[in-house]
């Protein structure tokens, strides 16, 4: 492992903080792992695959330990080494009381910008909904290409720009009542936003070696407002940070989301990006 750089400037802080302090527990609820992102991150991790070179999986953002919990079995099977990287120090505490002894993974106090590892250290590099909280998808993507091996792959899951835009009308309207117009608008700037292609350029540093591609789908989730809360609390401790009175913005929220309810239950609009980079060496 090498010493984290001091220069570049790591992942939000109110970002890391806030999950340090109220997001870690909730990451672990069944409700969180099962439902909507929970559902979506697990679709996504079933159909990465691995090649028979792959040796050592770097898992950027790994949060409690998702990944690894997913895809143990192939990381035994295969005898590939897990490496976890996170910054915030309340995930890090859960995802080490769990692959913290002699098994094929180790976790390590890190971030897209800051990753503890030698140059060219990595066969491949799997991120799930972790990127969009960057400053900087550009410093991000320099300092993953610094990490891979010319001959890696990468395959990473990030939310879009449109993602959840009817869900958040619902929780900037409550937020109206809580926060002043300036605190919502750093609230809505937490997230990169971004497009496919706004995504492709700033991969830059993986284009000359790298096939690159940036997909992105869309589906509509249906769930009740305890459902949708498990996991929103979870994932969205930087965007209620600022609010004083949590207990009463909760009630406002879900007055406002129910009137969104429909038959099926309250909508969530998905939209999120699939990163994929492959060697052109081994094409």
């Amino acid at each position: 492992m090498v010493k984290m750089s001091q220069e570049n400037t790591p992942t939000r802080q109110s970002t890391v903080q806030s999950y340090s302090e109220r997001g870690s527990k909730a990451y672990e609820d069944p409700m969180n792992k099962e439902f909507l992102y929970g559902e979506i991150t697990r679709r996504f991790l079933h159909q990465v695959e691995f090649q028979p070179n792959d040796k050592v999986i770097l898992d950027i953002g790994c949060g409690t330990g998702f990944v690894f919990d997913e895809l143990g079995d192939q990381f035994l099977s295969r005898d590939m080494r897990g490496i976890g990287v996170e910054p915030a120090a309340g995930m890090l505490e859960i995802a080490r009381r769990k692959y913290g002894g002699d098994g094929p993974f180790t976790v390590h106090e890190g971030s897209f910008e800051n990753i503890p590892l030698e140059n060219r250290s990595v066969d491949k590099i799997i991120s799930t909904l972790a990127l969009h909280w960057v400053k900087s998808l550009e410093a991000a993507a320099r300092e993953m290409r610094r990490v891979l091996k010319n001959t890696g792959s990468l395959d990473i899951f990030m939310i879009a720009k449109d993602d959840g835009a009817q869900f958040k009308k619902a929780i900037v309207a409550a937020q109206r009542k809580h926060l002043t117009f300036a605190q919502i608008m750093t609230t809505a700037t937490l997230v990169q936003r971004v497009t496919p292609k706004e995504c492709h350029a700033a991969f830059h540093p993986f284009h000359d070696d790298f096939d690159l591609r940036v997909e992105m789908f869309t589906d509509v989730v249906y769930g009740t407002f305890d459902d949708h809360m498990k996991w929103w609390k979870a994932r969205s401790t930087p965007v209620i940070a600022e609010i004083k009175d949590k207990d009463r913005f909760m009630v406002d929220l879900r007055e406002e989301l129910e009137k969104t309810g429909t038959d099926k239950g309250i909508p969530f609009d998905t939209a999120y990006l699939w990163i994929t980079g492959r060697s052109k060496t081994n094409a």
